[in-house]
């Protein structure tokens, strides 16, 4: 509005001036014969000039304070806005107390340029001093806002944390349509650059470049209550998952565990210390493992946290349901003269079967519905 006030004086006086029919003189000085309240150039000087009752002209001289307007109105030296002492990159500011117009250095040393700036200190900062939200846009689009929870009214005083804190800083991304995204820069990633995003379903993910062509991936997934968390890797099939762990004394990675697809099938091999080596099998450790055993008090229902089981008297032993557990395994060792009985099983002659012979180890799988001895 400042500077708005200063051109529009000058615009007024230049539509004065135009606004009128205009003829050309040579000089003003010989004028004799020109009509009142007409406008004339003078082809020798350039000035305009108006036409008095006695026949000459006078020129149109505006009177402007040498301080706020230089020049003299001719093309060689037209009307400009005067220096008032400014120095460079400072603005005109109104004086309420002088009530005048008088150069401003707010803007040179406080204010932020869109062209960056070269006088910021250590203390410059680009943001607020009061509790209010810090916004940014694009296309007037929120996208990043800063601030204290509360501040930016994300509190949820029935979550954890950190849903119910109303002091921690936080970093709210926005996006079109309730989704945002953060991506980074990764030039040598030629197909899958890195990023964080969410999706319409409320899912959480990040995807990102590996080995220049491929990727991972992870996050949740699923709608409508049926949420999940997903690992991925690939792009050719065959890029495996590795765990590490690392010895700091001889600053070395050792592999621990190995989850490697066989190309482009669907077969998944694991492998424990596999020092680097693909599995061989669906599963293969190298080194021993452990199953978990018991020795029985009393009657036992087997479940999924039982496999070899050792009868400690004549206890009777009932099996799961072999169609909720197709391919499960049961080692049973009964070294007592008894002959407990147990859940219906197909001995190893087909016949059906529900007791435990004395002093002898039964192996059981299930298959197809039905127990199977299988020793």
């Amino acid at each position: 509005m400042k500077m708005k006030e200063i051109y529009s004086a000058i615009f007024i006086v230049a539509i004065n001036i135009f606004s009128f029919g205009q003829e050309s003189i040579a000089s003003a000085s010989t004028a004799s014969a020109a009509a009142e309240g007409n406008l004339y150039r003078a082809t020798d000087d350039g000035q305009i000039y108006i036409g008095l009752r006695n026949g000459t002209v006078s020129a149109l001289s505006p009177v402007f304070a040498a301080t706020l307007f230089s020049g003299n109105g001719t093309p060689s030296s037209p009307y400009s806005l005067g220096r008032m002492g400014a120095t460079n990159g400072q603005v005109l500011s109104w004086n309420s107390t002088t009530n005048t117009w008088a150069p401003s250095t707010d803007a040179a040393t406080n204010n932020w340029f869109l062209a960056g700036n070269a006088n910021a200190a250590a203390s410059s900062l680009l943001g607020t001093t009061n509790d209010v939200r810090l916004q940014l846009r694009s296309n007037n689009t929120e996208m990043l806002e800063l601030g204290t929870r509360q501040t930016l009214g994300l509190t949820e005083s029935s979550k954890p944390s950190p849903y119910n804190s109303t002091t921690a800083s936080t970093m709210y991304m926005r996006g079109t349509s309730g989704n945002s995204a953060l991506q980074f820069q990764a030039d040598n990633a030629t197909i899958y650059k890195p990023v964080f995003f969410t999706d319409s379903n409320g899912n959480f993910r990040m995807r990102g470049s590996a080995a220049s062509s491929d990727f991972f991936e992870l996050g949740s997934n699923g709608s409508s209550e049926n949420g999940r968390f997903d690992f991925l890797v690939g792009d050719d099939g065959d890029e495996p998952y590795l765990f590490y762990k690392y010895n700091y004394t001889s600053q070395t990675y050792i592999e621990m565990l190995r989850l490697q697809g066989t190309g482009l099938n669907n077969t998944v091999r694991v492998g424990i210390n596999m020092a680097g080596s693909v599995p061989n099998s669906t599963l293969q450790i190298s080194g021993s493992f452990s199953l978990p055993i018991v020795t029985t008090t009393a009657s036992l229902t087997l479940t999924e946290l039982n496999f070899t089981v050792i009868l400690g008297g004549n206890h009777n032993i009932s099996l799961p349901s072999a169609s909720l557990c197709n391919g499960r395994m049961y080692i049973i060792k009964n070294p007592t003269t008894n002959t407990p009985s147990i859940s219906a099983y197909n001995n190893i002659s087909g016949g059906s079967t529900s007791t435990i012979a004395a002093n002898s180890v039964i192996w059981l799988q299930s298959i197809n519905n039905q127990w199977e001895q299988i020793n």
